[in-house]
Formats: C-alpha cells, sequence, structure tokens
C-alpha cells in the first residue's frame, strides 16, 4: 500500500569532470603516504540527468523503477533490511547504487519504505558522466526529503559516496558532486578530508559531450591505476603516482585562473596538454581500456578543429565520452553537425556552462527549500534521526 501523500519531483544531473580525473580517489590515499599531493578536480553538474518521482510507503520495503536512456524500463523492489540491501550491493548489478546507498542510510536513520520511479533519464550511461553516482544522489535525496532526514548537500554527497563504496566500483568523492547542480566546482581531496568551492567562470563556456558509441570497463581502469597507490613501486607507477598529484595540482591551478578570465582559448591548450600527460603517464597501466582509439579518433577529428580550442576525454577516460571546447556557440552547433554526420553511431549533447557572478556562492546547506516542507508530506519521521543527523553533520564537515 502507497501512503496517501504527494509526490516529490527531482531531478540530479550528470557530473562533467573538466580537469583532474582519478585524483580524487588518490588524493585520499594520503592517509597510507604522506608524499602523495592532495587530488583536485575540476567539476560542474551536466544539463542532462535523471528525473524521478518519489513517494513514501507504508510498507517497509525500497520499490526502484528506472527508465534508462534508451527507454528500457527496469524495475525492483527490495526489503527494508540490512541483509539483502547489501548483499545487492556487493552483487554490482544495475540496483547495486540503489540498494547501497539505501542500506547507508536504513542503518543511521532507520528509514521507512519509499517509492522511487526514475521515470525519464536524459543522462547517457557508462560514459564518464557519473550515471552512477547520480542514482547514488537521487536515492539519499529522495530519502533526505521524503523523511525530513535534514542532510546538507555534503550530507547526501557522503551517503552516496558510501553507497556506491559499497558496490565494486571503487570510486572516489568527486562523482557526488553531481549533488550541486550547475556550480562550477574545485574540489580538494586530502586523506578524509574533502574541501569544495566555487569556480568563478569569467565567460561561459560551449562545450559539446560526445558519446562515442563504444565501451569501456571503469571498474578495470580503477583497478589498474589504483594498484599504483599509496605506493608506486614501478616506473610506470610512479609516472602515474607523479601525474595524479604534482602534474595535476599544476594544470587544475592554471585552470582555475583561466576560467576566472574567461579565456577559453588557453583552456582548451590546457585541455590537450592535460589529455597528452594522462596518455603518457597514465594509459600504460591500463592500455587495453585507455588507448581509447575512439576517443582520438574524434579529438584530431580533422573538419572540427577550424572550430574548437580542445578536448580531452571525461571520467576515468577511455572510449566513453570526449568533451569538446568549441569556440562560441556557433561552433558548438556546426560540430554536433559535423560529429553526427561523420560518426553515424555517436551522439552529440551541446552543454553551456555559463559564467559566474562575483558573488557565485555553492550551496552546502540544506539540499532543498522543499526538505523541511516534506515533512508536512506525511507525518511519520525516523526514530533515530536526532543521532544520525549529528553524525552526518560530522561527516559533511570533511
Amino acid at each position: 500500500m502507497t501512503v496517501d501523500c504527494q509526490a516529490l519531483e527531482l531531478f540530479v544531473p550528470g557530473r562533467l569532470c573538466l580537469f583532474g580525473e582519478h585524483s580524487d580517489w588518490a588524493g585520499a590515499m594520503r592517509k597510507a603516504n604522506p608524499d602523495i599531493v592532495p587530488g583536485r578536480t575540476i567539476v560542474v553538474g551536466t544539463q542532462q540527468g535523471l528525473y524521478a518521482r518519489v513517494r513514501r510507503l507504508a510498507e517497509p520495503v525500497l520499490r526502484l523503477r528506472s527508465t534508462k536512456d534508451d527507454g528500457t524500463v527496469l524495475e525492483a523492489e527490495y526489503p527494508l533490511e540490512e541483509g539483502p540491501l547489501a548483499a545487492e550491493a556487493a552483487a554490482g548489478g544495475f540496483w547495486s547504487y540503489a540498494a547501497g546507498t539505501a542500506y547507508r542510510l536504513l542503518v543511521d536513520f532507520g528509514v521507512g519504505g519509499l517509492s522511487i520511479d526514475n521515470y525519464r533519464t536524459t543522462l547517457p550511461l557508462k560514459k564518464g558522466l557519473s550515471s552512477s553516482a547520480a542514482l547514488c544522489v537521487l536515492v539519499a535525496r529522495a530519502f533526505n526529503q521524503a523523511y525530513a532526514l535534514r542532510l546538507t548537500t555534503r550530507g547526501e554527497m557522503q551517503y552516496a559516496y558510501d553507497g556506491e563504496r559499497m558496490t565494486p566500483s571503487q570510486c572516489g568523492k568527486m562523482d557526488q558532486a553531481c549533488a550541486f547542480g550547475s556550480t562550477p566546482v574545485l574540489m580538494t581531496y586530502d586523506g578524509d578530508v574533502l574541501r569544495c568551492e566555487p569556480a568563478t567562470l569569467g565567460a561561459p563556456l560551449h562545450y559539446v559531450l560526445v558519446d562515442l558509441a563504444a565501451g569501456k570497463d571503469t571498474v578495470a581502469i580503477l583497478a589498474a591505476l589504483q594498484a599504483a597507490f599509496p605506493v608506486p613501486a614501478t616506473d610506470e607507477q610512479r609516472a602515474c603516482a607523479e601525474l595524479l598529484g604534482r602534474i595535476n595540482a599544476d594544470i587544475t591551478q592554471r585552470a582555475i585562473q583561466l576560467m576566472a578570465a574567461g579565456d577559453a582559448q588557453q583552456l582548451g591548450a590546457l585541455m590537450r596538454e592535460a589529455q597528452a600527460a594522462f596518455d603518457a603517464r597514465a594509459a600504460p597501466l591500463c592500455p587495453s581500456q585507455l588507448a581509447s582509439p575512439v576517443l582520438h579518433r574524434v579529438l584530431a577529428h580533422p573538419p572540427i578543429q577550424p572550430l574548437i580550442y580542445g578536448g580531452k576525454g571525461v571520467g576515468s577516460q577511455g572510449d566513453g565520452t570526449a568533451q569538446l571546447l568549441c569556440r562560441d556557440a556557433a561552433a558548438q552547433a556546426a560540430v554536433c553537425s559535423i560529429l553526427q554526420a561523420d560518426f553515424s553511431a555517436m551522439t552529440c549533447l551541446p552543454f553551456t556552462v555559463p559564467a559566474t557572478g562575483s558573488s557565485n556562492g555553492l550551496h552546502t546547506g540544506s539540499s532543498s527549500s522543499s526538505t523541511a516542507a516534506a515533512a508536512g508530506l506525511c507525518a511519520n519521521g525516523s526514530p533515530a534521526a536526532g543521532k544520525a543527523v549529528e553524525a552526518v553533520a560530522v561527516a559533511a564537515a570533511q
């Protein structure tokens, strides 16, 4: 039986990593090796994402429905019990991310039943745009708002991260930045400490995200690169550690300065530099996934060169998605037209990041003004809420 209350409408975007991929989990390794340089990423939410309707349920179950980007509909239902949720998360299937996040919230808050209907998906799956993290954030936000848990955005991110870490995908903390939406964010990873600050953007950036219609194994990429940490043992591993440490710190610092100045041309050149460094220092550790022939074919495609300032891979890299920084909106449209004509299987997503104002701030408080209002949808709060909120405040401050 469904509780008779109004459905919540939620949207969670994907995230685009502009610079710094893989340095999130690498920076976390400073706990074991203080010689590792803190990681830094620059990320922004995409205009594509997951749309969902959320309702509380009287029965203690998690009822899930998802309409994927290709129109396929998947459904599942799990009892809100620790054992079944943990088992589903460890199994690594499509619903593992939702199950892992629900498990973490159940343990800390004793939450009740919930229906999450992801009725529309505009975010390409498994293409480096953090579709899995978006699902985790969606589940965390759904429970947060439906049960008025009073989690901050950072708190939602923490539960989403903990939930995804219960699956075979050993992600870092960058992916959950999709919780911040369209604000460009500089994230710094120093062991367990995560710092987030807004990135100023002096002029709009006109990107084209290209779904390469190929494939990659993110789990294999992570396993290969993480083998170089916390203490690299070979020259190839030391080169990767330097890439994700000192070199990345330099590139992201220059990127922040160029973004603030609105210098898209030099930012594009920096994208090419970052990709070359990744190819030289990370790809040798996982050549089966990071040789990326389709990605490089698109980056070097002659007809688009006069229209772009630069380009690079996305997320864990590999043949998932390319990001191209275009000269202007007209060039952005032309690049989409050219690539879809020359590579018919590929899909192009125009994505413009608007300039920020001087008062640009990063919202890390309550995830939505509707959080408090959600308490009135069905007054039946979580019995463990007080203690759990205190625990989350500590986690969110990290």
